[in-house]
């Protein structure tokens, strides 16, 4: 059996076939690499009209419910289980040559939204983790941001967790 080159999730014959028409990886990672392309560029992937498959896909992503607090009144099917994602957002560094030429201009250099980008990312791995266990809903979302060294602008981990459930 063929493997996903992503999430190594092994797929059937018409999986496998169809694979290698998006780089030999399965349509959830496909799609979500299309979703993390929109989120990195802010442009609406282009999606081919023949491939109605992928377009549900990518409708699942955007569909998702995603709730840090359990709801009274989400009618829920079935509990599916635990799922976390982890994305790591690293600081930009300028060199000593582009601080000097910023101090000299008066100009603050650019702030990037790199960690709400960040989080984006993480949640979007989670939603696809959730989506591969056929899930349509994530509850109870706990977003942890632990700093990877000493200093202040040292390298952030973003870990998202949540339980993946059914809804009706």
């Amino acid at each position: 059996m063929a493997k996903c080159g992503s999430c190594s999730i092994k797929m059937g014959y018409s999986e496998s076939q169809a694979a290698q028409n998006y780089n030999g990886l399965c349509i959830t990672c496909y799609v979500k690499e299309r979703v993390e392309n929109k989120i990195m560029t802010g442009k609406d992937p282009v999606i081919p009209s023949t491939q109605k498959s992928i377009e549900t896909v990518f409708n699942k992503f955007q569909d998702i419910l995603v709730t840090t607090e359990v709801s009274t009144n989400l009618n829920i099917k079935s509990r599916i289980g635990i799922i976390s994602a982890e994305f790591c957002f690293t600081n930009q560094k300028f060199s000593f040559f582009a601080k000097l030429v910023n101090i000299i201009l008066r100009r603050k250099p650019k702030k990037q939204d790199a960690l709400s980008q960040s989080l984006e990312l993480a949640i979007l791995d989670l939603k696809s983790k959730a989506i591969q266990q056929d899930a349509n809903c994530i509850v109870g979302l706990t977003i942890d941001l632990v700093p990877l060294g000493m200093r202040r602008n040292d390298d952030i981990l973003v870990s998202v967790i949540g339980t993946a459930v059914k809804i009706k």
